[in-house]
């Protein structure tokens, strides 16, 4: 490998074994590329101290396990991960990328793709957190890392995995309905009674034509 002045740590191909958990005691690293190479086992969740990297290139090798929900820090880089065919979700022959990823770090190179990044997880999310979610009464599945959003408790999808019910009735939400409500584009049903939530309905809600 060589390492430049600049704090940048590029690999010259056909490189084999694991990615080494020391990457993560180099904080002032900027740029990690080990692309193109054999590269195997699972990322170290450790990569996810490196606050200051701008360039994480992991993409090309013989990567497995899952993309872990510690990159989900590094809001500021750009994550590559594509090209590694044996990397997975969490549960077994899942294809999600943990949650903090797909909402936090635009620069994820699956951040865009519906199967890794179901884009209405990330809406739902929003939807929690201006709802009091941590204070639901139940909130069973909601906002963890690995669950598919059709799995969290009162969302219902169909078999294309679009969201077409949402109940949480009596379920102690209080805060405010978020206007990517109407990002829901399949949403039949939607039953909110008997709680607390605060503001005005919103109006994007009116534009749900299966609503």
């Amino acid at each position: 490998g060589v390492e430049t002045e600049s704090g940048d740590f590029c690999l010259t191909p056909a490189l084999r074994g694991t990615i080494p958990v020391g990457f993560g005691n180099t904080p002032y690293l900027e740029v990690l590329d080990v692309s193109n190479n054999l590269l195997t086992g699972n990322i170290p969740p450790e990569i996810g101290l490196l606050s200051r990297i701008e360039l994480l290139d992991l993409s090309n090798n013989t990567l497995t396990g899952s993309i872990p929900s510690a990159l989900g820090v590094l809001v500021n880089a750009a994550v590559l991960v594509k090209g590694n065919s044996m990397i997975r979700g969490q549960h077994k022959d899942d294809e999600i990328a943990p949650l903090s990823l797909c909402n936090n770090v635009r620069g994820f190179d699956l951040f865009r793709d519906p199967t890794w990044c179901p884009p209405e997880r990330n809406f739902l999310r929003n939807f929690y957190y201006e709802a009091k979610g941590q204070e639901w009464t139940n909130s069973t599945g909601w906002v963890e890392e690995f669950n598919n959003h059709c799995q969290w408790h009162g969302v219902v999808c169909n078999e294309e995995g679009q969201v077409i019910n949402l109940t949480l009735r009596n379920g102690g939400l209080s805060g405010r309905i978020p206007d990517v409500i109407g990002n829901l584009a399949g949403l039949e049903m939607i039953d909110l009674r008997d709680n607390d939530i605060k503001g005005s309905i919103p109006s994007e809600i009116g534009h749900l034509s299966n609503l």
